[in-house]
């Protein structure tokens, strides 16, 4: 997240780069709050000979008092409904009620009555986004993928149509296309995610061959062996093994996976300095128990946000650091397991 003061230290203009980031925006945002940024309204247009349903969409800078937040899990993105106080265009009635709609790389500006320490803490807090480009590939099939931090989004399949009986001159010419294709989608993908490491996998030697061919193309690629799977199942399944987390060993990733290795040690040891779902993690934040907090975005399905929220900012005033997971990745898939919400504890509760 990058974000600059404004207005002599009044005043924040922020933009979120990830899903992580609006997750630890949406810890900030409280009721009361201003916030600015440019969005669409519909304008009813008067007249005599004009229908009273009939309106027009303009894009409008429109600046809000926070009455409610809501984050939504399925668009990764947060609604901010709220009263207008100010806009650039006349048109638009101040007084009445809109709906701000904040994403990923879209700079809005906030403005807070006072900035505790829990928000400075949010804000101060640098999570590392390592992010990879992953590439399962076999001659039938190739599986795009991109893990930032521990979120996994599947970029979609590009398929060789090798099949049947086919004259050699033709398998050689659809396999030539097959990896132009796959060499485009890289450079699309590339363009968006230029820091990013591009991993090789899958059965047989077709990574081989593509890790030669982009190097033909001026594009360094890793190859990673052990993998008999390719598309986006094989993408699914490299993440979660010991192999992919050695390659990443000192990422956010790999931290993530070590505390749930320590939860399971703890399980298997029945040590008793863990906590289970929300209501008992809610007790070790308020006791300032906990020492790791790892909370699944299944968790929204069933526990109030505003009540999610108070337990993350709690443990975060406790000192202790909260992880947010989307269920994306097998790593939140065993939080869900647990309840939605695991906590590591420095002591046993009673």
């Amino acid at each position: 997240m990058m974000y600059r003061w404004i207005e002599g230290g009044k005043g924040l203009s922020i933009l979120p780069e990830t899903t992580y980031d609006l997750w630890q925006i949406r810890r900030i945002l409280e009721k009361r709050d201003l916030i600015q940024a440019q969005t669409t309204r519909e304008i009813k247009q008067e007249g005599d000979y004009i229908r009273p349903d009939k309106g027009r969409r303009i894009s409008v800078r429109i600046k809000l008092s926070v009455e409610d937040v809501k984050f939504d899990n399925q668009l990764g993105r947060l609604r901010v409904k709220g009263v207008i106080v100010d806009s650039d265009n006349e048109a638009v009635r101040h007084g009445s009620y809109h709906s701000i709609e904040i994403a990923q790389f879209m700079e809005f500006q906030l403005w807070k009555q006072h900035y505790d320490e829990v928000i400075l803490s949010i804000l101060k807090r640098k999570q590392t986004t390592e992010s990879y480009i992953l590439l399962a590939v076999d001659g039938r099939e190739a599986g795009f993928g991109i893990l930032s931090g521990t979120s996994i989004s599947m970029l979609g399949t590009v398929r060789s149509d090798i099949a049947g009986k086919m004259y050699p001159q033709d398998s050689r010419e659809l396999y030539n296309r097959y990896m132009h294709r796959i060499l485009d989608m890289i450079k699309k993908i590339v363009e968006k995610h230029r820091e990013s490491k591009i991993i090789l996998l899958g059965p047989g030697s077709t990574k081989n061959q593509l890790a030669n061919f982009l190097k033909e193309d001026g594009i360094k690629a890793y190859i990673l062996e052990g993998f008999d799977m390719a598309g986006e199942d094989g993408v699914q399944l490299a993440i979660n093994t010991n192999t992919f987390r050695e390659f990443v060993k000192g990422t956010y990733f790999e931290r993530v996976s070590l505390l749930l290795e320590e939860i399971r040690r703890r399980l298997a040891r029945d040590d008793k300095r863990l906590a289970f779902g929300f209501d008992s993690c809610l007790r070790a934040a308020e006791m300032k128990a906990i020492e790791y907090l790892i909370i699944s975005d299944d968790l929204f399905r069933v526990v109030d946000e505003y009540m999610i929220v108070d337990l993350l900012n709690k443990t975060e005033a406790s000192g202790s650091e909260p992880i947010m997971l989307d269920s994306s990745t097998l790593l939140a898939q065993q939080v869900s397991k647990m309840g939605g919400a695991v906590a590591l504890l420095r002591y046993p509760l009673e």
